[in-house]
């Protein structure tokens, strides 16, 4: 006799930089919202079998303050998404490692208008790979200092 394991796990798809630029109420920058879709689904022994329902987020691609969308904003959400708007901007975020003091650094770098901001500064290895998955970063440059 086996155990059964049951529950919900939620996926993500980023979507990426969607409609026309904004300015974050936050950081005071001016770039296109970062969107992202949760799917939800009940599993049975981790094979996910029932769909239950999906959200849509959206967020500053600088400081990565976000909201999620309500009932009433999910059809917004998606017809922004359906309009496959292009990037206005090049954000390409960056891993500086010091070496010397080992710790870790990460900066976006706009490549249209050559700004960079720090998102963080002086991280241990296991917070910056936190922060990394944490915004959805697969790969970046990573540049030792």
């Amino acid at each position: 006799m086996g155990v059964v394991y049951y529950g919900v796990e939620s996926f993500k798809k980023v979507l990426g930089p969607q409609g026309e630029p904004k300015t974050c109420s936050y950081c005071h920058q001016t770039y296109q919202e970062t969107y992202v879709k949760f799917r939800k689904w009940g599993h049975l022994d981790y094979i996910p079998l029932i769909p239950l329902g999906s959200d849509y987020w959206h967020f500053c691609p600088v400081c990565f303050q976000g909201d999620k969308f309500i009932k009433e904003g999910k059809k917004e959400a998606k017809s922004i998404i359906k309009m496959k708007t292009p990037p206005t901007t090049n954000l390409v975020p960056k891993g500086i490692i010091h070496a010397d003091s080992k710790t870790y650094d990460l900066i976006l770098e706009d490549k249209n208008s050559g700004q960079t901001f720090p998102i963080r500064t002086g991280m241990k290895k296991s917070e910056y790979k936190t922060l990394k998955k944490g915004r959805f970063y697969k790969k970046i440059e990573e540049v030792n200092a």
